[in-house]
């Protein structure tokens, strides 16, 4: 085996001296003219095997940055969409803790926050309980009616309700002022949420 491999290796390199032999005789057989213009030939053809890989590095170089900069900005989104979704699901389990903590009796605090208020309260109608979404919410609402109030006092009264505990809202606002009086009277329905008890 090694015999064979020095006598392939022995052919090969007679070839490259016979070949480089017969390059310089043809060389130098040319005139001056042509030995210049196979130089120059030899000098473009080498400026531009220069130029093309130079040219494919750069356009390779150039995709790299381009990939890089795809999963750069891809990385970025993932990052992005993972603190909105931390942030939706702090909010989430915020809105539960107030859905199960400080379960309100609507009543009972309509009318403490009216007499925080200042307002006497003389209409209050209970509409009982409803789900809500998906089921697991039950909604509980009054209808209250104020009449003769200052609208300060109703501002500070409907802001005190929904600052308490629990999640308790004003669904609907309507007001008829009596301006030469400077009070109106006010019809408001007030909501109180809570996540339904498992059966």
């Amino acid at each position: 085996m090694m015999e064979r491999l020095q006598l392939l290796w022995s052919d090969l390199q007679a070839w490259y001296l016979r070949l480089t032999g017969d390059l310089q005789g043809w060389y130098l057989r040319l005139t001056a003219r042509e030995r210049l213009m196979v130089s120059a030939a030899g000098g473009g053809g080498l400026v531009f095997v220069v130029f093309l890989t130079l040219f494919l590095l750069a356009i390779a170089a150039d995709s790299t940055r381009h990939r890089t900069e795809s999963k750069l900005k891809r990385l970025a989104e993932a990052e992005q969409l993972a603190t909105g979704f931390a942030e939706a699901e702090r909010a989430r389990k915020q809105a539960e803790a107030d859905l199960t903590g400080n379960e309100v009796s609507l009543i009972s605090y309509l009318e403490d926050k009216g007499g925080q208020s200042g307002l006497d309260i003389p209409s209050l109608t209970p509409k009982g309980e409803i789900p809500v979404g998906d089921g697991r919410i039950v909604e509980s609402t009054v209808d209250l009616t104020l009449t003769d109030v200052q609208l300060t006092k109703l501002v500070n009264f409907l802001s005190a309700v929904e600052r308490g505990p629990g999640v308790v809202r004003v669904r609907s606002l309507r007001i008829e002022p009596r301006i030469k009086d400077n009070v109106l009277t006010a019809w408001t329905t007030i909501a109180a949420y809570k996540l339904k008890a498992n059966p």
